[in-house]
């Protein structure tokens, strides 16, 4: 459970560091104004787990995106030409349905209150719950991006970077080598994520610390701590 209790951790400080600049969220932003508001987030991402399991791991991924790209304010939930859902890395995003559902419910409870950043963030939250994961407040708040461009998604890790790329592109957010590891080797909660982080280099990297052509295989081990369920957006 220490893997994922770090990982829980990253996110965390990953949504809190780069939410949305300038704005001013907070535990309990609807206390008042949509007190049913993550209730019902987390109903309707229980629902649709149950139905497909790959919404869990398919919601953390949306939201790593999201954030990564200018801060978790949605902007990955619009659809268009040249936005972001069209670029190569979030074509085979998930779970877009999901979010869908809990903003026509929390329109129908209150109108015009809900972000659908925050409603991401909180899917992404109750989706590692799902999993028998660690929980964490959520601070809400956030305001939704209107700008949604393919560009800007050359932010985000690629498969293709270099160990020492990706180590840049999350220091740009105060994030070391141990939260690069943990957010890149995990964040699907599976194994499909081995190629992101077995490249050459992290190999060369790992039997530098071990003194060892065998150094410990992260893939295998990850997967043996998680639980055994792993297994369009118009209205935003």
């Amino acid at each position: 459970m220490g893997l994922v209790r770090s990982f829980a951790l990253v996110i965390v400080f990953l949504s809190c560091l780069i939410a949305v600049y300038g704005q001013g969220t907070r535990i309990g932003f609807y206390s008042t104004t949509c007190p049913n508001a993550e209730t019902i987030v987390r109903t309707t991402v229980a629902s649709h787990f149950g139905s497909d399991p790959k919404v869990a791991p398919g919601l953390l991924r949306m939201h790593n995106h999201d954030c990564f790209v200018q801060g978790c304010d949605g902007s990955v939930l619009l659809s268009g030409p040249n936005s972001e859902r069209t670029a190569g890395a979030n074509v085979n995003l998930h779970g877009f349905e999901v979010i869908d559902d809990a903003k026509r419910q929390l329109e129908a409870a209150c109108p015009g209150v809900v972000s659908c950043a925050d409603i991401l963030a909180l899917a992404a939250r109750d989706s590692v719950s799902l999993t028998n994961g660690q929980s964490w407040q959520v601070p809400t708040g956030r305001r939704d991006g209107r700008v949604s461009l393919a560009s800007n998604v050359n932010n985000l890790p690629s498969p293709s970077d270099s160990l020492a790329i990706q180590q840049r592109k999350f220091s740009a957010f105060r994030l070391n080598t141990r939260d690069l590891v943990t957010l890149v080797g995990m964040r699907t909660h599976d194994r499909n994520s081995c190629m992101w982080v077995y490249h050459e280099q992290d190999i060369q990297l790992e039997r530098k610390h071990s003194r060892s052509n065998n150094g410990p295989n992260i893939c295998t081990t990850t997967s043996k701590t998680l639980s055994p369920k792993r297994r369009r957006i118009s209205t935003c």
